[in-house]
């Protein structure tokens, strides 16, 4: 509890993109055919582990410490009257506050593992359509797009995890943040949140099952993962019917001797056209 607060401390503020496409090169999974992993209630594949949240909070520490010891500093000398300094501490200062300070762990990488999408929170619904709002004008990801406005809407899908963690509304906005990630190519974060999205709703109505299991197969190389995952897609996410089909494919060759043969990924059903399966 007492880390999950600390994290929470962390990542307050201005939300920003952090991390670097960093996708993994090598693939051990290759060697060996992979066999069926599967996925506990409460598992995130690449979510942070206890080792990262202690140096990420240490680095924050260590910051807060630092700019505040710059501005005792420039106080100091402010009243012994040494203007120059003075000047050079405030100089310092500016350059700390302007410097680019990455979060490392964004809200959904690190959250109360019981968290679920359960209640109606005006605040949070307001917040969540103004991010829908900047996520549409930018382009929905479908058209051309806004990168100004997918980083602003992405702030507030970020800010609605993090403000309003019992909000009915986390598993959309990890799904759409999730979109964003995926699109700027920063994959893990992506996967993570996808995963999120049917952690905290196991009834979600996004393919996010299936597009983590894509991201971690054909962009991560995590293929003993996203052959779990797709399992799951196909057992929960029926309805989207093209996704399915290719997840039964992948679960094929990913069960194979040889899982290095791809097979092409088509691009997945957009998510305002399910196909509903016959009887649903």
């Amino acid at each position: 509890m007492t880390r999950n607060l600390l994290m929470v401390a962390i990542i307050t503020g201005v939300l920003a993109l952090t991390g670097c496409n960093n996708p993994r090169k090598t693939d051990a999974h290759l060697l060996d055919a992979p066999q069926a992993i599967e996925v506990q209630a409460g598992d995130v594949y690449l979510a942070p582990g206890a080792g990262e949240a202690d140096f990420v909070e240490a680095l924050a520490a260590q910051r807060a410490a630092y700019r505040q010891a710059l501005v005792e500093l420039q106080g100091y000398y402010r009243s012994v009257g040494n203007a120059t300094k003075s000047e050079w501490a405030a100089t310092e200062l500016r350059t700390f506050d302007q410097m680019v300070h990455y979060r490392y762990i964004q809200p959904a990488e690190w959250v109360p593992e019981n968290l679920t999408a359960m209640n109606s929170i005006e605040a949070a619904d307001q917040l969540y359509r103004e991010a829908m709002t900047l996520y549409k004008q930018a382009g929905g990801l479908v058209i051309v797009t806004n990168r100004a406005k997918l980083r602003q809407s992405l702030g507030k899908f970020n800010a609605v995890i993090q403000q309003y963690p019992s909000s009915d509304k986390i598993d959309d906005s990890a799904y759409r943040a999730g979109r964003i990630y995926e699109y700027l190519k920063n994959y893990q974060l992506a996967a993570i949140y996808y995963q999120r999205t049917f952690q905290w709703n196991e009834v979600t109505p996004y393919p996010a099952r299936y597009r983590a299991a894509r991201v971690m197969d054909m962009k991560l190389r995590m293929r003993r993962e996203a052959l779990a995952l797709y399992q799951l897609a196909v057992e929960k996410e029926s309805r989207y019917v093209e996704n399915t089909e290719h997840a039964n494919l992948r679960i094929k060759a990913l069960s194979t001797p040889k899982p290095d043969e791809m097979i092409p990924a088509d691009e997945p059903v957009d998510d305002e056209k399910v196909i509903p399966v016959e009887g649903q």
